[in-house]
């Protein structure tokens, strides 16, 4: 059974041995079909029975009743067959939810490996990609930082320490306040 091969056998075995099989999709399927059919059976009776006892409880009339006197008694009678319509029709609801519920539940527990697998798959290439983007970024960085000449050729206003760096146009940068030209501060 494919469908309790994720299941505690502890627990399976407490499972009384007639309801096993029900948790085979197949055997549920043919188990609700025919508890379905005997509900909606029962149901068809009961609607034949309440029609009946209408009929008869309600034209009963006796000397000395009101207008309503038979209905109000008939309702009384009547009460407890329109429970057991009701019931049926619920009963026979009931049966056909649980087979699609558990249908549900069958794909559910069965698609949840491949979907964990497919997460746990994005998230490796996820880590794949930032490692890939950190390592450029450090192969840059220490490229840029190899690249920069030893000497400086044109004295700065910046803080001493830094080496200077050949900007476009030919001058030295040393810092931040190289990359502006500044007219008249």
């Amino acid at each position: 059974m494919p469908e309790i091969e994720h299941m505690n056998n502890e627990v399976l075995n407490r499972v009384p041995a007639e309801f096993r099989p029900l948790l085979n999709l197949d055997h549920l399927t043919t188990w609700t079909l025919d508890r379905q059919r005997v509900h909606n059976d029962d149901h068809s009776e009961y609607e034949a029975a309440r029609a009946m006892f209408q009929a008869v409880l309600r034209s009963q009339h006796v000397e000395g009743d009101g207008r309503w006197s038979a209905l109000r008694r008939a309702r009384k009678v009547e009460k407890h067959l329109n429970r057991l319509v009701k019931g049926s029709r619920e009963a026979a609801r009931g049966a056909e939810g649980l087979r699609t519920a558990y249908a549900d539940y069958v794909r559910t527990i069965q698609a949840l490996p491949g979907q964990r697998a497919a997460k746990a798959k994005a998230k490796a290439d996820r880590r794949d990609q930032v490692n890939t983007f950190a390592t450029k970024s450090l192969n840059k960085t220490i490229g840029a930082m190899t690249a920069r000449p030893d000497s400086d050729t044109e004295e700065s206003s910046e803080s001493a320490g830094q080496d200077a760096v050949e900007a476009s146009g030919g001058r030295a940068v040393r810092g931040v306040n190289d990359l502006f030209d500044r007219k008249g501060a």
